[in-house]
């Protein structure tokens, strides 16, 4: 069975500010999706990672200042992984 191509998380645009698929934003956001999931390889699955990116972007959605969005969401991410129990020390 060959290997299914990565997929990104859907980015909720914020209401009133349609975020273009094509953003600069949204396309920083996939590369810290990106970033985590080679950060997180092994320890977290791609759907964990995803759901914390999207949390993440979801409650810096409505910021009026966009510059370190990307940023902020890449930080959120993170604690919210940290926050998730540990795969091997589920029975």
């Amino acid at each position: 069975m060959a290997p299914q191509p990565r997929q990104h998380p859907q980015l909720p645009a914020p209401e009133g500010r349609g975020v273009p698929e094509d953003s600069r934003e949204t396309a920083a956001v996939r590369e810290v999706t990106e970033r985590l999931q080679s950060a997180y390889a092994g320890r977290r699955t791609a759907q964990e990672i995803e759901t914390a990116v999207g949390e993440a972007y979801n409650h810096l959605r409505d910021r009026p200042v966009r510059n370190f969005v990307p940023v902020l969401v890449g930080r959120r991410a993170r604690r919210i992984l940290a926050d998730l129990p540990d795969p091997s020390e589920i029975d």
